[in-house]
């Protein structure tokens, strides 16, 4: 647990806590509903084999031969000869269709008192399985609503499913988490559940038992870890380090610990593995997304001076003058107005950065800095602007969420220009140990080599030409 990229540097004021927040909820759910799940459970067991099975057995084969369930039909067969009474209670128990059958033509072909006898308990039955977890928050086939396409993903089904979601949450989520955010990990959470669920519907064909268990959310983020981080090295606890490539064979672990020990079905299986390849091709699409908007803000023309009005003018006045009196609150709060205003003012941005600064921990921190640092490379003067911005982030925080790949890249090629070749080659290390893929790594290694072919460095420029040269 608690998984981090080797160059990462743990803040406890300041963990991943959407991977947290989610983990405590699976917690809450499954300690306060799963004990009373599991009597309720056992009971009807209990309740099913004594007053349904004799008489709804001879019934239910010719039901399932109808609906064309015989690979079904053959696996409760075989546990109707060995003796496992709690499967059949289970699949037969929730198949209320049948159920309802019975309802409206079992006169035909049960004699009164027996029917008599069945329609009350099966009334019972019926009403103590409605309140169960998988009926409630599930998907079940027989009574799908469209919100359970997430719910669904809050009900852990047993022991073993809920340690494998907390372990992988804990050691692939939180290392998406810290190296790309929230955002990525609610991509491959939630896009991994519904389209597993989707899935588990489609395969499932005419079963009757809920899905329930995030198990295909937990492979969606599994899917976005590999794609990002690929043999990269990670981090234990920050101490012990080793590929990441250790996460997808603990996953691929726990599918066969849900199949040998928690029987995991054909549909469930589906559904994990639709959760793992969507979480592989949604992290592309969501790489794509923040690009794209970068590539907005950075390409948008910059505020000349004749552009700015006398509002403008006398809301930075008014700003200056709160921080002369050292009223920072009131100073960050006119700051961000005129960002808003004018999301392409490098001297505002900067003002801005300075009042940030002062709280290094916070996520407004990082998004300030990691704006200045677009903004300033789309300058031609941007180098004498983000080097020092840039050597003052590097010691003030931990986490350096503003550093991410595309960042730091763009950075080398403006300080490379700059001739600030010391900072550019620190930066670029910081990349190639990442090991990650990236288009400007060919670019940003041509600028190096070119700022050390001017500096009379042969050796260096020859060793950056190679890696422009280098697939990537």
């Amino acid at each position: 647990m608690f998984l981090t990229p080797a160059d990462y540097h743990f803040n406890w004021k300041q963990p991943p806590r959407l991977v947290l927040g989610i983990a405590l909820v699976l917690g809450a759910v499954f300690l306060l509903w799963h004990p009373a799940d599991r009597q309720r459970q056992e009971a009807l067991r209990e309740q099913y084999s004594q007053e349904l099975l004799a008489i709804e057995w001879p019934l239910y084969e010719t039901h399932m031969l109808k609906s064309g369930q015989r690979s079904t039909l053959d696996q409760l067969r075989a546990a109707k000869t060995a003796g496992n009474t709690a499967l059949l209670a289970d699949h037969m128990g929730s198949d209320e269709k049948f159920a309802d059958g019975i309802r409206l033509n079992g006169k035909d072909y049960l004699q009164n008192d027996v029917f008599d006898k069945w329609q009350p308990a099966r009334d019972r039955f019926d009403a103590e399985h409605k309140k169960l977890a998988t009926e409630i928050l599930g998907v079940d086939p027989e009574h799908f609503r469209p919100i359970t396409l997430l719910t669904f993903n809050l009900v852990q089904p047993d022991t073993v499913q809920f340690a494998g979601v907390l372990l992988l949450l804990l050691t692939a989520g939180m290392a998406v988490e810290v190296a790309l955010g929230s955002g990525a990990v609610l991509t491959g959470f939630l896009g991994g559940g519904i389209i597993g669920a989707l899935a588990y519907l489609l395969v499932n064909g005419g079963g009757v038992l809920p899905l329930a268990g995030a198990g295909a959310a937990v492979a969606g983020v599994v899917g976005v870890f590999l794609m990002h981080f690929r043999a990269q090295p990670l981090k234990y606890f920050a101490a012990v380090q080793f590929t990441a490539l250790l996460i997808p064979v603990l996953w691929l672990g726990f599918l066969l610990a849900q199949h040998f020990l928690a029987e995991l079905r054909p549909a469930e299986f589906a559904a994990q593995i639709a959760g793992f390849a969507t979480g592989l091709l949604l992290y592309p699409l969501h790489q794509r997304w923040f690009a794209h908007e970068a590539a907005i803000m950075v390409e948008t023309p910059a505020e000349t001076e004749a552009d700015l009005d006398q509002s403008y003018r006398e809301q930075l006045q008014l700003a200056l003058d709160a921080i002369g009196r050292m009223e920072f609150a009131e100073a960050q709060k006119r700051l961000r107005e005129l960002v808003k205003a004018y999301p392409q003012d490098l001297r505002v941005l900067v003002q801005l950065y300075h009042i940030e600064k002062l709280n290094p921990d916070s996520t407004t921190y990082d998004a300030v800095s990691r704006r200045l640092f677009l903004l300033s490379t789309h300058s031609e003067t941007g180098a004498r602007i983000a080097l020092p911005v840039y050597r003052d982030y590097d010691k003030l925080s931990l986490e350096k969420r503003a550093l991410d790949t595309e960042v730091c890249l763009k950075l080398v090629m403006r300080f490379a220009r700059a001739g600030e070749v010391k900072d550019a080659e620190k930066i670029m290390k910081t990349v190639l140990a990442r090991k990650a893929s990236h288009a400007l790594l060919a670019k940003a290694a041509h600028s190096l080599s070119q700022a050390f072919e001017e500096l009379h460095d042969p050796s260096r420029a020859e060793t950056y030409r190679e890696l422009a040269k280098s697939p990537h």
